[in-house]
């Protein structure tokens, strides 16, 4: 069913009021992301837009946009980290303790045309491996060890390093986000 006029021109009031505040509120919990803020702020005023005949109340109205802007923040956000842990490099660098391709691996092997290429790419991902190693702290590299290398379970692993779960959970997420965002100042402007 077409919006009628009216709430075409109420539609279009609200979106004048209520954009750049939504904007800066899915910025703010993307990150700072503005790209995805911006989709993110669409997607609410394209929920608006669908379900106008269904809004009575306009005094709820700031309300159910904020709630909307979370809801939808959250889903951009999860959606954001799904992606990022599949092209997650962590493990990029450590083939000798990896027991299967990760997806970089796959694209990157994709782009190979010759033996000698594919020997090159696997001395650069051996020379950015070493690199990340070199800058990692000791109760770091253990971690890396027995949770990405071995892969220990948690519990395992915290009672091998005399450490609670909690701090084992912890710590090997630090890792991880370090060693992705060291592994990407290594590999800027490398072309894949």
């Amino acid at each position: 069913m077409e919006p009628s006029a009216e709430q075409e021109a109420a539609f279009n009031g609200i979106v004048n009021h209520h954009y750049e505040k939504k904007l800066k509120f899915c910025c703010y919990a993307l990150g700072g992301d503005v790209s995805s803020a911006e989709d993110c702020t669409q997607d609410i005023f394209l929920i608006l837009y669908e379900n106008m005949d269904k809004l009575h109340d306009y005094d709820k109205l700031g309300g159910w946009l904020y709630k909307t802007a979370g809801n939808i923040s959250k889903r951009y956000a999860t959606s954001r980290r799904k992606e990022r842990e599949k092209f997650a490099l962590p493990s990029a660098g450590f083939a000798a303790g990896w027991d299967g391709a990760l997806p970089l691996d796959r694209l990157v092997a994709k782009n190979i045309q010759t033996e000698e290429d594919r020997i090159a790419e696997e001395k650069s991902i051996d020379c950015v491996a070493a690199a990340i190693e070199k800058r990692l702290k000791p109760k770091d590299e253990q971690i890396l060890e027995l949770v990405f290398r071995q892969r220990k379970p948690l519990k395992d692993a915290a009672a091998q390093l005399n450490l609670t779960l909690s701090a084992v959970k912890s710590q090997s997420s630090r890792l991880r986000h370090k060693i992705t965002a060291l592994a990407r100042e290594l590999l800027a402007g490398y072309e894949l």
